[in-house]
């Protein structure tokens, strides 16, 4: 390479330092000190680096010029170390006091290297023995020099280290992390740098490509707000250095073979031949490759990346957050952290925004890092506080509350929670429309008041935390739901295997009690038919009064044996999708001969052809035929009945209208629970079980029931059922 093509590359450096700054200021990052102290740091940098082009200048460049150029580089590089620490300090919370004794001793001993430097100040004191060995100016300044970039780039280090150590993982700790190696990449590019060999600048060429590196790291994590874990990150470059090394080694060595193959060839191989080799050669290259690229690959994953196997997240924390959604609290607290490192404040909290009765806003506190308890406030619903939070986005100031106008009308009490307080800032969390929470801040760490560009930045960071935090809050409430859910699902499975126990139990007992209750009549009757045997008149007549007595007694017995059989058959349902025109007809057709007996016409009407519903066929044809049979049983003679099926909104409706006796308004109540007795022009009405059994089977069935009657001109029975939508 000429000495041309040389001074252009090198020439590359610097301007790659000057691109970083023009960089961060596309980026716009958001807090302008920091912004300022890193562009100097990399403008330092980039002064340093282009000393090193002087040495690829040839005679292009005067002697003066070159030596010049080396001084000004030589206090460029350790002025780069001071302004890291000048930087750190704007960038991280580390505690000023040490900082700034840091600093301070860092530009002392940069003022003395400049003062001891004998290219500027030759001759300044005379040669010295110490520990019998003659010390020169340039030993002397040499140390300082070298302590004038070492003690910045070592106060750094144990500060950023120090705040490290004290940081749970998260994003926050890896932007640290990151910072560390910003640190350790200059401290090592600074130490090649302080190489100097006349006419050896390898050393420095190398110190500017670390540094550069350095500068790269350095404004990649200020610029970024989502860093990747740093050990899963060098574990990841690793495993594809190796995985590359490897391959460009297999390769490499089948390429030589292959070359070997071909150059080893007879002379008189013709030409085919050797391009067969090399197909062949070249098929077996590819499948060779196939097979070792692929098990490389998951040799490297298995040696340094084993988490990805069960592929866990490469993010931090707040990255892991976003993709798991833990509980608000946990995702809260990882924000006000993100708050804390961006706005240099330890004052912050989190609350969650309620709809109260009345319209009220009620703010629950959620997170803060104080680690204090808090009191939930609630604010009237006609507050100015309440509706600038409801309606704005931007930050309300405890001052414009305490100042202005519109906020004048505040309640007193208001006033004072949010006093005792000391919050100076108040910021919407919105997701949408929708109000999520409010982040209070108090005073920075400085005293400094809030300006735009945190104002600007607050406003990118809640964006981002207000719709996760509904997603939160919406999973949180749903974990509570089906907490719930399954803590009366196993209620319910509970008191299910009751009821089936009970109904098993009562199954049995009706079995059982029922030929004890029929086993002493067939006795008497036994008995009474031998007396009837006998010749004597009385004893005959006597016979005769205790049978009728007795079937007076066994006839109410025997209702009730039979009530209790069609009770049990209630026990399950089957069910399956149905028509409701359909069993109404079904119902007609199964009492048509007892409608004509009584000369009653029934009439069918269905009104809609959305009939389906989902039930037990044959319940629910047991219960249309109760509804008819009373309609029937009661009417009068040569009387009506109307049928009909229609839609009422999401119900499906059978109606059953007759023009009997009616029922009386003070029996209307009791008509479906198979007790009342009702009398219509002097004859006896009792409804017996079927409307009962009736309501039964329609409730079984997510439905109601319904009776209307006007005494003397007719009822009208009507159950509803859901309507069931068949694709």
């Amino acid at each position: 390479m000429t000495l041309t093509q040389q001074f252009l590359l090198i020439s590359l450096l610097p301007l790659s330092f000057i691109g970083m700054i023009v960089y961060l200021w596309r980026a716009r990052l958001k807090r302008r000190p920091l912004f300022l102290r890193w562009s100097l740091t990399l403008l330092a940098a980039a002064v340093w680096a282009s000393s090193v082009i002087r040495f690829f200048g040839g005679t292009t460049f005067s002697e003066f010029l070159i030596y010049n150029w080396g001084i000004i580089g030589t206090y460029a590089l350790s002025l780069t170390a001071v302004l890291l620490l000048l930087t750190t300090l704007a960038h991280l919370p580390i505690p000023r006091s040490f900082g700034q004794i840091g600093l301070v001793l860092s530009l002392t001993v940069w003022g003395g290297a400049i003062a001891l430097d004998p290219n500027i100040w030759p001759n300044a004191f005379p040669n010295f023995v110490l520990l019998g060995q003659s010390v020169r100016q340039f030993d002397v300044w040499a140390s300082v020099w070298i302590a004038s970039w070492v003690l910045p780039v070592v106060a750094t280090w144990m500060l950023t280290q120090k705040l490290n150590s004290d940081l749970p993982p998260s994003l926050y700790r890896n932007q640290v992390q990151y910072w560390l190696v910003v640190i350790f990449l200059l401290l090592v590019g600074s130490g090649l740098g302080s190489v100097q060999q006349p006419g050896q600048p390898g050393w420095q060429q190398a110190g500017v490509v670390i540094m550069m590196l350095a500068a790269l790291t350095g404004t990649i994590s200020l610029a970024s707000t989502t860093l990747p874990d740093l050990q899963l990150s060098l574990r990841q470059l690793l495993s594809r250095v190796v995985s590359v090394l490897i391959i460009f080694g297999l390769t490499w060595g089948a390429l030589t073979l292959l070359v070997r193959s071909v150059r080893d060839l007879p002379e008189n191989t013709p030409q085919n031949g050797e391009i067969l080799v090399l197909l062949v050669a070249a098929a077996l290259f590819v499948g060779l490759f196939t097979l070792v690229n692929h098990f490389i690959r998951e040799l490297s994953r298995r040696l340094f990346l084993p988490g990805s196997l069960q592929q866990e997240t490469v993010l931090a924390e707040f990255s892991n957050v976003i993709g798991n959604l833990p509980d608000p609290v946990q995702l809260g607290q990882l924000f006000l952290r993100l708050v804390q490192a961006n706005l240099t404040t330890d004052e912050a909290w989190l609350f969650i925004a309620d709809e109260g009765p009345g319209g009220r806003l009620m703010l629950r506190p959620l997170a803060n890092l104080e680690n204090k308890p808090l009191e939930t406030l609630t604010l009237d619903a006609h507050s100015p506080v309440t509706q600038f939070l409801r309606q704005n986005s931007v930050p309300l100031v405890q001052y414009d509350i305490d100042s202005l106008e519109r906020f004048a009308t505040t309640p007193e009490a208001e006033r004072t929670m949010l006093a005792r307080w000391e919050r100076v800032l108040y910021k919407p969390l919105r997701a949408g429309d929708s109000l999520i929470g409010v982040l209070a801040l108090g005073l920075k760490q400085s005293g400094a008041s809030y300006d735009q560009p945190d104002f600007d930045l607050l406003e990118n960071m809640s964006s981002q935390i207000s719709p996760l935090l509904a997603q939160a809050q919406n999973v949180s409430s749903l974990r509570q739901i089906n907490e719930y859910v399954f803590h009366q699902n196993q209620i319910l499975t509970r008191d299910r295997q009751h009821l089936q126990e009970l109904v098993s139990l009562y199954s049995q007992f009706v079995d059982l009690i029922s030929p004890e209750l029929r086993r002493p009549f067939n006795t008497l009757t036994q008995e009474v038919q031998q007396l009837q045997t006998k010749d004597d008149a009385t004893t005959l007549k006597l016979a005769s009064q205790i049978d009728q007595h007795i079937s007076e007694i066994k006839l109410p017995i025997e209702k009730l044996i039979n009530i209790s059989g069609r009770i049990q058959m209630r026990n399950e349902f089957s069910f399956q999708l149905n028509r409701l025109d359909e069993i109404a007809q079904q119902a007609i057709r199964n009492l048509r001969t007892m409608a004509d007996a009584r000369r009653v016409v029934v009439e069918f009407n269905a009104s809609t052809p959305h009939t389906t519903v989902l039930g037990d066929t044959e319940q629910l044809t047991e219960a249309a035929q109760h509804l008819l049979h009373n309609a029937i049983k009661f009417n009068k003679i040569g009387g009506v009945v109307q049928v009909e099926c229609g839609l009422a909104g999401s119900e499906l409706f059978l109606r059953v209208v007759d023009t009997g006796v009616g029922i009386p308004p003070e029996r209307l109540d009791t008509v479906w629970s198979g007790l009342a007795k009702m009398k219509a022009n002097g004859n006896g009405r009792s409804a017996g079980m079927g409307l009962a059994l009736a309501r039964f089977i329609v409730l079984a069935h997510g439905g109601r029931v319904d009776a209307q009657s006007k005494y003397g001109a007719g009822s009208v029975f009507t159950i509803y059922l859901p309507l069931f939508f068949d694709d």
